[in-house]
């Protein structure tokens, strides 16, 4: 009787096991991203190239030049003997191949020197204050009231509103815009007063009253 029931729990453990273990694979990350790191130079694969997920080392490159990196990380880290670092996005990782710049290709740091020297001293006194501001030949004043600097921009708007004046102007073909409002105020009263004239007049009268209809011979 005892090995008639074991029988039949038996085959109900072997699906518990199953499930179980269909869990665990589900969970595992199976879609672990491979990247391919190469010297931005020859184009040849780097290896021993050592890589850093979100600031955690997770490995190196093999003579391949891949390494395996997560599938969720928002930035890594490329450094190798030889070569520039590099720190790429999750996207930028992703998006292409990783290129590393040889050390000797690049530049810790840049020097210009200018071909002619200009007096500053004698520049500066051709300038403004507001100018010294902004290029940075004197500090601001902080909090306090700065009233070369206001007169400064009260003159730059000054200049700004007199040019849109000059072009709005010359868009009117060199007429001024007093004038030009005033001649058609004048047109339009003088077609009113012609219309009037006309229904208050008679036609066979008009001819007696020329003197005063002058503007309806001139439309006519």
């Amino acid at each position: 009787m005892k090995l008639s029931i074991s029988f039949f729990i038996y085959p109900e453990r072997i699906f518990l096991y199953l499930c179980f273990l269909i869990s665990i694979i589900i969970t595992v990350d199976v879609k672990a991203q491979q990247i391919l790191v190469c010297d931005a130079i020859s184009r040849f694969p780097v290896r021993d190239v050592e890589v850093c997920v979100d600031g955690q080392f997770i490995g190196k490159t093999i003579y391949l030049g891949t390494v395996t990196l997560p599938k969720q990380f928002k930035q890594a880290s490329f450094k190798a003997k030889g070569y520039s670092s590099e720190k790429l996005t999750r996207e930028e990782v992703l998006r292409d191949t990783v290129f590393l710049f040889p050390s000797k290709h690049s530049l810790n740091e840049v020097v210009v020197i200018g071909k002619y020297k200009l007096n500053i001293d004698s520049l500066s006194r051709n300038m403004s204050k507001r100018e010294l501001y902004d290029y940075g030949y004197i500090k601001s004043s902080g909090g306090s009231f700065d009233f070369a600097t206001v007169l400064d921009r009260r003159l730059n708007r000054d200049r700004e509103h007199v040019q849109q004046n000059k072009e709005i102007i010359k868009k009117l073909n060199g007429k001024n815009i007093i004038e030009q409002i005033y001649t058609e105020e004048i047109e339009k009263k003088r077609v009113l007063d012609a219309a009037f004239e006309r229904r208050k007049i008679p036609k066979d009268t008009i001819s007696t009253y020329s003197f005063t209809t002058k503007p309806q011979n001139k439309n006519k």
